[in-house]
């Protein structure tokens, strides 16, 4: 799947914001400080890319203040090349207010993304030219990028990738509960018609596609709905406890399927799993081997949970730890 010629091996495009988490597992009605932390799908995956060695980039629209610098900082922290981020002079920033649960609490999380610089922003903004430079264009279709106000900046995002000579690669997850408006479902469907390689959740397909059945079972929707695809469907089960049971299947473009549980995980902050699996799986696609794309995925996942934080601290070492076994003590 590598293209020799290409300056990047992924690009990726979706909005950044801050997430902001009372201390201590306090609430937000008690909490006398936060911690702020940089969120965000496509942010992370580029993160976790750069930090598993590709050469990644991301395409977004930033406000030109303090806070839209604070993503781009951290983010060209990790090795990622921000060269192409439109900044918006006085654009504002997005906030997630999370708050950490603990049992029999569960996390709770609100969106404040009104008004944004990405979403203020013109939707051909952003620099597509640099995407078509990548042997993988990765878009971002996770909360809050589903949101109706996007609909435009989506509609771009289609149309650049008809228009791509590259790999698409789509992640997609729909709280639960969430039905998307008409245009932005529209758009989404296109999206993933057009993607080569899809990492989803159960939880999509039971709201976007009507699936009902175990995981297994979800392989086999994914290989007659979406031909020839590097396609991955996630699970995630996190107990009151903070006890979280990972699973996920892989299909092939010619068929074979392939699952990977990682078993009960203590975990410290589950935020950044799936952006964690959709840098492990894609680096595996690269490799052209959905089984090793799989293991990657599933371990990167796993090994987010144990640290605190969106932003995946993970290295390939880690990894090939966590998959061989050997990762109960791991290297930071």
């Amino acid at each position: 799947m590598r293209k020799h010629g290409k300056k990047y091996d992924v690009v990726t495009w979706g909005e950044g914001f801050l997430r902001l988490t009372p201390r201590g597992r306090e609430r937000f009605e008690q909490a006398g400080g936060f911690d702020s932390a940089v969120s965000g799908g496509a942010l992370e995956a580029a993160v976790g890319l750069a930090r598993l060695g590709l050469r990644s980039a991301w395409l977004t629209a930033v406000g030109d203040t303090p806070l839209g610098m604070k993503l781009v900082n951290k983010v060209r922290e990790h090795g990622v090349d921000v060269r192409h981020v439109v900044r918006v002079p006085g654009g504002r920033t997005g906030l997630c207010y999370a708050e950490t649960g603990s049992a029999p609490r569960s996390s709770r999380y609100w969106y404040d993304m009104d008004g944004t610089a990405f979403r203020a922003a013109s939707p051909t903004a952003e620099d597509w030219a640099a995407a078509r430079d990548a042997a993988v264009l990765h878009l971002d279709l996770t909360t809050p990028m589903l949101d109706a106000a996007n609909a435009g900046k989506l509609e771009s995002a289609l149309e650049s990738a008809r228009a791509a000579d590259n790999q698409i690669s789509i992640l997609l997850d729909v709280p639960d509960g969430e039905r998307l408006d008409a245009a932005v479902a529209s758009v989404v469907l296109g999206l993933v018609e057009t993607a080569g390689i899809l990492v989803t959740t159960r939880r999509a397909l039971e709201t976007i596609w009507g699936f009902e059945g175990l995981l297994d079972a979800a392989a086999g929707l994914v290989r007659s709905r979406f031909d020839a695809k590097h396609a991955a469907v996630v699970e995630h089960h996190l107990t009151a406890e903070g006890v979280v049971d990972g699973s996920a299947v892989a299909v092939t473009p010619s068929g074979e399927t392939f699952e990977e549980r990682s078993g009960e995980i203590n975990a410290v902050d589950t935020d950044g799993a799936l952006g964690a699996f959709a840098s492990g799986f894609l680096f595996g696609c690269l490799q052209d081997c959905t089984r090793s794309a799989l293991q990657f995925g599933s371990a990167a996942a796993a090994l987010s949970c144990s640290i605190p934080g969106p932003i995946n601290w993970f290295t390939r070492d880690d990894l090939e730890a966590q998959i061989e076994g050997t990762g109960s003590g791991l290297r930071r």
